[in-house]
């Protein structure tokens, strides 16, 4: 079986990422949903913490239709997930203990973010081309904002940047939408 690709447009380029069903197929699946239902077109890129994470996607742009939630397929949450979190790795917000975001992916942007991260958030891709436009959006402008009841430190580009549009090429495989566990 080939890997499913996605390709993600921003304004000025294209990151590929090559995505790991074997590893974390509700993830897998819940991406790619997502991807289907257009979740992710013409969306702001929320957060960046250069040498952390680059967050395209983040406080689930504030739209029910993108608020839901996954079981966590992690180690700290008792699933058993190879895919080492490091610079590059594509992976799902969420608490840290059990729970993954179904729309809210990242790009690990080091090696030692990658440590801090493994076994608490769900690994399920690699980029594996436009790494350039990965680095060009973490050297953006951001300025720290505060919302309320976040306790993460939130960058967001001063200049708006934008995830123009998501496709993903599957190789003639069928991906069922995730299993949710709390919308």
């Amino acid at each position: 079986m080939k890997h499913p690709v996605a390709k993600i447009y921003t304004d000025q380029g294209c990151i590929t990422v090559e995505l790991f069903p074997e590893y974390a197929p509700n993830t897998v699946n819940s991406f790619l949903w997502a991807i289907r239902e257009k979740m992710y077109e013409n969306r702001r890129i929320m957060r960046v913490v250069p040498g952390f994470v680059l967050q395209p996607s983040y406080c689930y742009f504030d739209e029910k239709l993108c608020d839901f939630m996954l079981e966590g397929e992690f180690a700290a949450n008792g699933f058993d997930n190879p895919l080492k979190m490091e610079k590059g790795t594509v992976a799902m917000a969420g608490d840290g203990e059990k729970l993954a975001h179904g729309s809210e992916f990242f790009i690990t942007l080091s090696d030692e973010a990658g440590e801090k991260l493994q076994g608490r958030f769900t690994a399920f891709g690699k980029v594996i081309g436009g790494y350039e436009e990965v680095e060009r959006l973490e050297q953006v402008e951001t300025v720290q904002i505060f919302p309320e009841g976040v306790e993460a430190v939130i960058r967001q580009p001063v200049k708006d940047e934008y995830m123009r549009h998501v496709e993903a090429e599957t190789f003639g495989e069928t991906y069922p939408e995730p299993e949710i566990i709390v919308q």
